[in-house]
């Protein structure tokens, strides 16, 4: 991995969002307490509780029409001012909970920091 999964806290570059993504759906016990930190674009589905946002990114697996969308729920009280499509830096705490969305445990973020940011050079993540 390009980060160091014994620090308490982890600072993900924007290149390594998709690697972080699929390790933590493999591996959730892994950062399981963890602070993370990255950017990432705010999306939000209809229905959605109002402290409760998805912070992600586009991601292409193999051409431009094999495009989707991937993060993970995070709860912050401050996610009903967040604006669909804007980008942030997020700075949480994974924890491990069941949601409907999921259909069952997986991965949620309590953010403890959502501050405005640029959206990174490269929007798109790719996997090898």
């Amino acid at each position: 991995l390009p980060y160091d999964l014994a620090a308490d806290s982890i600072e993900l570059k924007p290149e390594d969002y998709g690697t972080w993504f699929v390790d933590c759906m493999d591996n959730p016990e892994r950062y399981l307490g963890k602070k993370i930190g990255f950017t990432a674009m705010v999306l939000k589905r209809r229905g959605m509780p109002a402290n409760e946002f998805i912070p992600g990114r586009m991601a292409m697996t193999c051409c431009a029409d094999d495009t989707q969308f991937i993060g993970y729920i995070c709860k912050n009280p401050a996610a009903k001012r967040l604006r669909i499509g804007s980008w942030v830096t997020v700075t949480a705490k994974v924890k491990d909970e069941f949601m409907e969305v999921y259909n069952g445990r997986g991965p949620v973020l309590y953010a403890t920091e959502i501050e405005a940011a640029e959206k990174p050079e490269q929007e798109l993540v790719y996997f090898g």
